[in-house]
């Protein structure tokens, strides 16, 4: 419900946001640690838009994102009175007397985005744009150049990708860019016991890139914390805890793994990795994985861990789900809704084998030798992505094991703050 006129509208900057928000520079690119408040910046930027004609975009990675992140929180806290009929929910747009017309879009079919001379473009999460190079320099650029437009991009560090590009044209001095690079910690509402914990969750160069805003080379060995010397170890199963499988359900190879969790540390015992298994790949690992368990004779718990997508019908029989919960009949069911994001598993893994404070939590038995062989070897492609084709049987058997780590010992959320600047004289 959109609020009455009567109603106080400020966004609250601290220091850094104002900083950037107060530049005359036509193109401005701010790189920051997580929960320093990009989002809170963008909240500000686009309020101070409405008072001045012309079009004036939000664009996110997804329009999900776009809804969650500046959408739903912007509209409840613009006055009615400043809007000419109601904002529209399904195109996210909304109009101000003033002659401002304001939308919030995606990314995800940029092509449809040309031609249309906005004034004002926010980009938020500019790290993550699908194409983002072409994206800003195809679509985006010419129409600003046409309208006589601005631009904010903001966005925390993936790799060196485009993100760093636009940013590095700020610091390199190019006509009409500024840049600035804030760490997390910049921010003044930051509990600095917040970091602390950080830094014993998770991985060094994970925190690096989230918490202090530095470009780090993905290209590369994927889990680089992972040293056979340091992790591959002789594992027993213990009675006291439950066997936890992991399971890709990819088709070759087929791939699973055996743990268990104590507290902190993950331990694998056993992996399962069967070549050209066909259309029965998930059974065939699922029976593998019991029959390792019944030559021990386990009788304890069970828990199962997954890809997420393997809830999905298949025309040749039951779902992967259905498959190894026939196998696993009394199994404690732990697949997740929906998939982890590749990085986040990948950061899991990494903050297991060790944290930014030097403790390791993570052991492999040197029979598990695919999983092994994995965690050395699966490497990110140029994008900051895992390379899935110079290898066609590298990344399956590390990817049950993100599945694990990530679903018991996850990466810490990091949920946009929207928070509170003094709007312009118009409001």
């Amino acid at each position: 419900m959109i609020a009455d006129a009567a109603q106080d509208v400020t966004v609250t900057l601290h220091s850094g946001q104002w900083v950037v928000n107060q530049s005359s520079a036509r193109f401005r690119v701010v790189v920051s640690g997580r929960r320093w408040g990009k989002t809170t910046l963008d909240k500000a930027e686009a309020l101070s838009e409405f008072g001045a004609p012309g079009l004036v975009w939000y664009l996110a990675p997804t329009f999900d994102m776009a809804r969650e992140l500046m959408w739903d929180p912007l509209r409840t806290c613009v006055p009615r009175s400043w809007l000419i009929g109601d904002p529209n929910e399904t195109r996210m747009e909304m109009d101000t007397v003033w002659g401002c017309r304001f939308a919030c879009k995606s990314v995800e079919h940029a092509d449809r985005l040309r031609g249309r001379g906005p004034r004002k473009v926010i980009g938020d999460e500019f790290q993550e744009w699908k194409e983002g190079q072409r994206v800003w320099e195809e679509i985006l650029l010419p129409s600003l150049l046409t309208s006589n437009g601005r631009a904010l991009l903001t966005g925390t560090p993936k790799s060196f990708n485009h993100l760093y590009n636009a940013y590095r044209k700020g610091q390199d001095g190019v006509t009409d860019w500024a840049s600035w690079q804030f760490l997390t910690s910049d921010a003044p509402h930051i509990d600095k016991r917040f970091l602390a914990q950080m830094k014993a969750e998770m991985d060094p160069r994970a925190y690096r890139q989230e918490f202090e805003a530095s470009f780090e080379a993905m290209a590369g060995r994927a889990y680089y914390a992972f040293e056979r010397k340091k992790h591959v170890t002789r594992v027993e199963l213990d009675p006291a805890a439950p066997v936890c499988i992991a399971f890709d359900f990819n088709i070759h190879p087929a791939t699973a793994v055996l743990g268990q969790g104590f507290g902190e540390e993950a331990r694998v015992w056993r992996e399962v990795w069967i070549p050209m298994a066909g259309g029965e790949s998930t059974r065939a690992a699922a029976l593998r994985a019991h029959w390792h368990l019944a030559q021990v004779g386990w009788k304890g718990p069970i828990r199962l861990y997954g890809d997420p997508a393997g809830k999905a019908p298949k025309t040749t029989g039951p779902s992967d789900h259905q498959v190894i919960k026939e196998v696993f009949p009394s199994a404690s069911w732990m697949i997740s809704r929906a998939a982890p994001h590749v990085r986040d598993r990948v950061a899991a893994v990494n903050a297991r084998c060790e944290t930014m404070d030097g403790r390791r939590h993570f052991m492999v038995d040197p029979t598990c030798s695919h999983l092994i062989t994995d965690l050395e070897q699966v490497i990110f492609d140029e994008d900051g992505n895992l390379d899935k084709d110079s290898n066609a049987e590298l990344t399956h058997i590390s990817d049950a094991l993100g599945y694990w780590i990530q679903r018991e010992w996850p990466p810490v959320p990091f949920k946009q703050h929207v928070g509170t600047t003094r709007l312009p004289d118009w409001m």
